[in-house]
């Protein structure tokens, strides 16, 4: 697992073809309304996007929101984050989620699966760090 602050993510995977610009930007967006609730705690980030391919499909991402968070005491723009659907729709984005108390042991064992590509190979994943 790698750590990045949003400047070195965007520096990295963000701007080297337009579509990785455009992903960058719905990211960004995506992020943005994630975080309006105060509640955001960690975010991971994997799969093509994380690579050096020119045209990632999509962005795979896991939000780690704080335990108490939930979702209908957002405001409707941001419930779009959470919501599987809207999110592929809005940001191309496949958004995983989960309330901290998951626990440690939890959270290492769902990343490390995601880490696992189909072949038993390790994939990169990118932890952001927020603000």
């Amino acid at each position: 697992m790698h750590r990045a602050n949003w400047k070195e993510l965007r520096a990295r995977f963000g701007d080297s073809s337009p579509r990785r610009v455009w992903l960058s930007g719905r990211l960004l967006a995506l992020l943005e309304l994630a975080a309006v609730s105060g509640k955001l705690r960690r975010v991971f980030i994997w799969e093509s996007f994380v690579t050096g391919k020119p045209a990632p499909k999509d962005l795979d991402i896991l939000l780690i929101m704080d335990e108490d968070f939930e979702v209908d005491r957002i405001d409707a723009a941001a419930q779009a984050v959470f919501d599987s659907v809207r999110a592929k729709l809005l940001f191309e984005s496949d958004v995983f989620w989960a309330r901290s108390s998951i626990g440690r042991e939890f959270l290492d064992l769902w990343l490390e699966t995601y880490q696992t590509s189909r072949s038993f190979g390790k994939r990169g994943i990118v932890e952001l760090e927020l603000p």
